[in-house]
């Protein structure tokens, strides 16, 4: 593992540790009280092992949108004024979503046989079909921000901490979608289905 990729992982699961403390602890001085919490669970061994360890087996990075929610999350939490809009969280899950079909039912083989989506993430020069997945993140990055929508300049920093390598994977897909980043969009986004269905 590449020391950006150390840094990376560790980091990601800290902020996850102060997004679930802040779900107790609200305003500045609480998300500081739940950062010296998360550092310090951070680095207690349970059961002989770091919880970045214990992450490591759902996910061996947690993805580029997914580590920018929890930022933005719990700066709002913390009173700063809000980066996202409502519009932008629907994006973000919608991609999240869309992400998480394409390319999971594939890797648990419930595709097309012939069809390696996950192949499809691989540098440019090993698999030159890789420009569909990053003409596909391309548009949807351009899209997104022609509409304004800031969500769009977090599929442009995926790319761009892709070409810089910080995490362990070379793989385009594990900077976009991670487990945890695909179970939570699923179930948001089929809530806001129910919800619409409900107001018809």
């Amino acid at each position: 593992m590449t020391l950006a990729a150390f840094w990376w992982n560790a980091c990601g699961l800290f902020l996850v540790f102060v997004w679930i403390l802040q779900c107790a602890m609200r305003g500045w001085k609480g998300t500081v009280i739940a950062a010296a919490l998360a550092g310090i669970v951070s680095i207690i061994p349970f059961f002989g092992h770091v919880p970045r360890y214990w992450l490591s087996g759902l996910t061996p990075n947690i993805s580029v949108p997914l580590f920018a929610l929890f930022v933005i999350s719990i700066t709002e939490r913390s009173g700063c004024p809000p980066f996202f809009r409502a519009r932008e969280w629907r994006a973000a899950f919608f991609f999240g979503s869309i992400a998480a079909l394409a390319l999971y039912p594939s890797a648990l083989g419930l595709g097309l046989p012939a069809l390696d989506v996950y192949a499809l993430g691989w540098p440019w020069l090993a698999w030159g079909h890789s420009l569909v997945l990053f003409g596909a993140v391309a548009a949807a990055a351009a899209f997104l921000i022609w509409r304004a929508n800031r969500f769009g300049w977090i599929l442009v920093a995926t790319a761009m901490l892709y070409w810089l390598g910080v995490q362990e994977s070379r793989n385009f897909w594990d900077y976009l979608v991670d487990p945890l980043y695909a179970v939570v969009s699923l179930l948001l986004v089929a809530k806001l289905a129910i919800d619409r269905l409900r107001r018809r």
